[in-house]
């Protein structure tokens, strides 16, 4: 058995490093379209995927540099690759790593403290949902400059006790104040306009009930009101 005491090993930080590396959805992202296309991939193919491309490329540099991603061809004809022997040791040992899960299951259970296993799991979810509102915005802001509800209060002209509700996420603070937040927290005012209507779309959508037809016709009407240049 592994001693609580034992320090990390070098295959420790090798997988953290490469984890570390990988974090990002947009390398992620590349990663796995060179590897489903046969681990060769065009610069224009690589260009012309839904993303910016000055954001794709300067990933794909990173990752050249690192190692993972390889760069062969002539210029007019450019394709990137992976390493396959560095891919192959990973897995290897993030396997071995992920073995050690099958005995879990032999593992004795763990009653929770205070409340069940759906109630934590709520919780979780409460928790991420709560950090992701235009309440929780304004309060990480606030709480950054050191600023008190009753300082912020007393700026912006909107009564403590509501600006309370709108941190926690009870109350619309209306657009007609974000100009009011926005100059007492410093928050450039296209920053906030953009999380508090980001904000009021997916407090929308999940009133709809995550309905398909309502998210389809939203892309309708963007579509037909925003057309495509």
């Amino acid at each position: 058995m592994l001693s609580l005491k034992s320090k990390f090993t070098e295959t420790d930080s090798e997988l953290a490093s490469f984890a570390r590396i990988l974090a990002l959805p947009v390398r992620v992202y590349i990663i796995r379209m060179i590897i489903e296309n046969g681990n060769a991939v065009s610069k224009k193919e690589m260009c012309s995927v839904p993303f910016e491309m000055e954001n794709i490329l300067k990933h794909v540099a990173e990752l050249k540099t690192i190692g993972m991603v390889k760069i062969s061809g002539t210029k007019a004809d450019t394709r990137y690759s992976i390493d396959v022997a560095l891919f192959s040791r990973m897995t290897s040992r993030f396997s071995s790593l992920f073995d050690n899960l099958n005995a879990v299951d032999q593992l004795p259970a763990i009653p929770s403290i205070g409340a069940n296993a759906n109630d934590s799991t709520s919780d979780v979810i409460k928790e991420t949902s709560d950090s992701l509102s235009f309440g929780a915005f304004i309060k990480k802001h606030r709480l950054a400059l050191k600023i008190s509800q009753e300082k912020l209060s007393r700026e912006t002209n909107i009564d403590r006790a509501e600006l309370s509700r709108i941190e926690c996420g009870k109350k619309n603070p209306g657009p007609e104040k974000l100009i009011l937040l926005s100059k007492a927290l410093y928050i450039d005012m296209d920053n906030i306009t953009k999380e508090y209507y980001s904000s009021r779309i997916v407090n929308m959508v999940e009133e709809s009930g995550f309905s398909d037809v309502i998210l389809k016709s939203v892309l309708t009407r963007l579509n037909y009101f925003s057309p495509a240049v």
